[in-house]
């Protein structure tokens, strides 16, 4: 039966400060282990509280199935069991989902139960709501210039879940945004760029004009240096890898400390966050990550 699991934007309650990565990895007790299930779909829901005191509606703002479970191994002793699950097929909806139509919540559960982290929720409720998000307008590639903090990150890479069974082919496809969230990191990590790095000059949007020389972005430092910025991007909150052509690694390799890679988690919310790596290819030549070909294009 597919889920509801709550991810709200704030906390304020410490008990219920779980380590969730939204579209990465569900946090949660014991109480919970007979209702998620590897392969069940889910619907995410947030409350009412935002970030910077601000208040909105109770949505639902996407959706993806659970996938590897495992315990969490850094409990302290004396604290109940808990655990994680990985989150595969992961899509944020491109606008919200209100959790009320004409002030009837579309979930028909006693009031007690809003307040419970994980709900089973009808599948006629679930198609009812997958339906709705995708009735809803597709937002601009391009971010918002009001209403959008940009903010620096030195966390946006994950472990991948442990080795866990394979859920199938899922009814959520990856590529229906995967342009617009290409297209909108791009506008982040130029904003970056222009607000954020003091003395930068002469930043040009190399994807934007259609060239495709390795990397998306380039940009000369105060000391005059051409430095090259590939982005990712992602609507999760986090990475656990991202997919590199033949034309970017060789560049990385070429231009080895002038060549950045960009992380843009958080992608189509009003908060996303930016991590830069210099010299990709110099973690991978030290094995702190590792690289394999995954796609080939063939062309006749």
């Amino acid at each position: 039966m597919p889920l509801v699991l709550v991810h709200n934007d704030v906390v304020t309650n410490p008990d219920h400060a779980w380590d969730d990565v939204e579209g990465v990895r569900y946090h949660y007790p014991a109480k919970y282990q007979r209702k998620i299930i590897t392969g069940e779909p889910f619907i995410y829901y947030r409350g009412v509280r935002r970030v910077g005191g601000r208040v909105g509606q109770n949505e639902y703002v996407g959706a993806g199935r659970i996938g590897a479970i495992w315990p969490d191994p850094n409990r302290p002793q004396g604290q109940r069991k808990a655990w994680y699950c990985a989150i595969e097929d992961f899509r944020r909806f491109s606008s919200p989902v209100a959790a009320k139509v004409d002030g009837v919540p579309l979930e028909d559960i006693p009031t007690n139960m809003w307040r419970d982290g994980v709900r089973s929720l009808p599948d006629a409720v679930y198609e009812r709501i997958i339906q709705a998000a995708d009735a809803q307008p597709v937002r601009a590639s391009e971010p918002s210039a009001s209403g959008l903090t940009i903010m620096a990150a030195d966390n946006l890479i994950m472990p991948p879940a442990p080795v866990g069974r394979t859920t199938g082919k899922s009814s959520f496809r990856k590529s229906k945004q995967a342009k617009m969230v290409g297209d909108w990191a791009e506008g982040i990590a130029l904003r970056y760029i222009i607000e954020q790095l003091q003395g930068a000059t002469a930043c040009t949007h190399r994807a934007g004009l259609g060239e495709t020389p390795g990397w998306d972005i380039d940009y000369l430092d105060p000391d005059g240096v051409l430095q090259r910025v590939e982005v990712k991007g992602t609507i999760s909150g986090a990475f656990t890898g991202v997919e590199i052509t033949a034309g970017e690694m060789r560049a990385a390799k070429a231009h080895g400390n002038s060549y950045w890679l960009y992380l843009v988690a958080g992608c189509l919310t009003d908060t996303p966050k930016v991590q830069p790596i210099q010299n990709p290819a110099a973690r991978l030549e030290a094995g702190q990550w590792t690289a394999s070909p995954s796609v080939y294009s063939v062309k006749f």
